[in-house]
This record gives C-alpha cells, sequence and structure tokens, in this order.
C-alpha cells in the first residue's frame, strides 16, 4: 500500500504495517513517499533492498527486556535479505542510564550498527536522509569495487562511522586494522587509540564504549 507524501519522483520508504496511523508515519508523510509491507523479518523500515532498520522507541526501552529479544529476532532474521542492519536507538533523559550498556549489547555483542536519535522527529530526518543516501550509493557506476571488502569487515566499518562523533571512514579504518575487531578496541586502553588515531578521536572512540573519560 502506497502512502503518497514528498516529491512524486521520489524513492518511496518501505514500512512495517505496525507503523502506518503513527506520530512517525505523521511525520515522515510530508517528507517521503511510504510504501507499507508485509512480512519485513522483524524490520520496522527498509531504506533500500540493502539496508533493513528496526526502531526501538524510549517507551521500549523504559518497559524492560523485550525488545533485546526482537533485536536478536532482527539480527538472525533470514527473511531480511538486507546486507546492512541497523538499530535506531532513542536516547532521551528517561534512557540515557540504560543507552551504553544498549550500545555495547547492540554492536559489540549482535554486531549490529547503532544509531542513536532523541526524537521522533530527528528519526523521520534520519530516514528519508537514508533512502536519499543507499538511492545515490545504487546509482554510482564505481560502487562495485568498495565492496570487496568483507561483509564482517563492512559492518564492522559501518558501526564505528555511525555511532562514534567526528571519526571518519579513514580513521575507522585505521582502528580496525589496529585492533582487528569491536571487542578488543572497546577493552584497549585510549593511550593504545591515540597512537593510531590521535588524541581527539580517541577521546571519542573511548568515550563512545566505556561513558566515561579515562
Amino acid at each position: 500500500m502506497m502512502n503518497k507524501g514528498g516529491g512524486a519522483s521520489q524513492t518511496p520508504l518501505v514500512v512495517a504495517p505496525c507503523w502506518q496511523d503513527t506520530q512517525l508515519a505523521a511525520l515522515l508523510q510530508p517528507l517521503i513517499p511510504l510504501s507499507y509491507k508485509e512480512n519485513l523479518g522483524e524490520a520496522d523500515f527498509l531504506p533500500s533492498r540493502n539496508t533493513a532498520v528496526i526502531f526501538i522507541m524510549e517507551a521500549d526501552i523504559i518497559s524492560g527486556g523485550g525488545f533485546r529479544r526482537r533485536v536478536v529476532k532482527f539480527r538472525q532474521s533470514s527473511i531480511i535479505s538486507a546486507e546492512r542492519r541497523i538499530v535506531v536507538l532513542q536516547n532521551t533523559p528517561l534512557t540515557a542510564q540504560h543507552f551504553n550498556n544498549l550500545q555495547k549489547f547492540i554492536s559489540i555483542d549482535l554486531g549490529l550498527h547503532v544509531i542513536p536519535v532523541q526524537s521522533l522527529q530527528e528519526t523521520a530526518q534520519l530516514l528519508v536522509r537514508m533512502v536519499a543516501s543507499e538511492t545515490k550509493i545504487q546509482s554510482n557506476p564505481f560502487r562495485m569495487r568498495p565492496r570487496k571488502m568483507g561483509n564482517h569487515d563492512q559492518q564492522l566499518l559501518h558501526s564505528l562511522t555511525s555511532v562514534v562523533p567526528c571519526l571518519g571512514t579513514q580513521r575507522a579504518r585505521a582502528l580496525l586494522a589496529h585492533f582487528g575487531t569491536l571487542q578488543a578496541l572497546a577493552e584497549a586502553p585510549r593511550s593504545a587509540m591515540e597512537e593510531v588515531v590521535g588524541r581527539a578521536a580517541a577521546a571519542s572512540v573511548h568515550m563512545f564504549f566505556n561513558g566515561r573519560a579515562e
């Protein structure tokens, strides 16, 4: 079912029916066409055929651990064919105490990309940007060359650049080349990171994994 919004020629955002008639859908409708589809395999949104998104709201986090099972099922779903699986996580004053542990659980234990947002408005804007970004990638005639990187390496790289402020792809590659895994990077002292990417970037990475400065 297509729900028109945004420009007529704009690529639609595929949405699970459970989001129809919600506040988030209302925010999305003026920005982008919405295409509601069944059987998305725990995914809430498909910005492209290569990207699947699950959205964990503030209420989900406060209510308990049920959302963790959803994320695990999202990670393991064979229905989802997308190469990139992204968890959009709402970070508000009410969820702040849980946020660092949730990031570690999702990005390190499950190996999924995590993108924090504060509000539904920010979530809507993020999803629109994802569709636009994926459309550009798909139309890029040179995109097959970087995809020679292994899928696991690609996931690690995208996880770092998505969630660590101002890190950038080049520094993320350097960190992964030096430490090998996100787990090893998470356990590394900031001084070791500084030798690879410098003081400012190392501080951001260490703060992400530990929630505090050394």
